[in-house]
């Protein structure tokens, strides 16, 4: 489908081109009549043409750029109410993965990683943001909350299948021959611990975000703290 936006618009600009040059032709035979059909007929066509490719590249290109990957759920359930601790259950989307789980304490997990974003063109090319998480870790709703409470944490292991669009033979080259990262940074979200809740992680190509996914988890991502 995505081809189709290309091959239309470019095939009526060339209709419209080859019919200019027909027009040229009988043009320059005489039959001005026949040539100033053709040359009008070629020039909307053209016309047509380049403005649907134009719209066609702005859809290409803002797809692209708000492309979204699916990384793992994050399912929460309450073990020690009293104590305000969780287990938090991570399920990689991204690859063959095994489930990872982390008893956290407080109000929040808090999930991070290192992020590899490109250039723009990169990502029109295909380029993706490559990441890999590293943890998942606990928070509170305010410092104060948390001043003196236990930190806890757990290591996140896995190398992702990271989506590729271009050629593997082709990204070396790339890599060589243009300046296509962007920047390497730190991306972390994080949501509220609630019992039930389901959230989705993703990977934009500005980093991470989470999405809850159940009503459990929308409830707590909305109530005042």
């Amino acid at each position: 489908m995505e081809l189709l936006w290309w091959i239309a618009p470019a095939a009526v600009a060339i209709f419209g081109v080859l019919f200019i040059l027909s027009g040229t032709g009988h043009l320059f035979g005489g039959r001005f009549g026949r040539a100033s059909r053709h040359m009008i007929g070629g020039t909307g066509a053209t016309a047509i043409g380049l403005a649907l490719s134009l719209v066609a590249l702005n859809t290409q290109l803002f797809a692209r750029l708000t492309h979204e990957g699916a990384v793992a759920n994050v399912i929460v359930k309450s073990i020690d109410p009293a104590q305000g601790k969780y287990l938090v259950t991570l399920r990689r989307l991204d690859g063959q993965i095994p489930d990872q789980s982390c008893s956290l304490q407080g109000d929040q997990w808090l999930i991070g990683g290192e992020v590899q974003k490109w250039k723009p063109w990169a990502n029109v090319l295909g380029l993706d943001a490559t990441y890999s998480l590293d943890q998942i870790s606990n928070k509170y709703f305010t410092a104060e909350r948390g001043s003196g409470k236990l930190i806890t944490a757990c290591d996140l292991k896995g190398t992702p299948e990271v989506n590729r669009y271009v050629p593997d033979t082709w990204l070396p080259w790339l890599l060589d021959h243009f300046y296509t990262a962007d920047r390497r940074f730190g991306s972390a979200n994080y949501m509220p611990l609630a019992d039930g809740a389901v959230y989705k992680i993703v990977i934009t190509q500005s980093g991470f975000n989470a999405e809850p996914q159940n009503d459990t988890a929308k409830a707590a991502n909305t109530a005042q703290h």
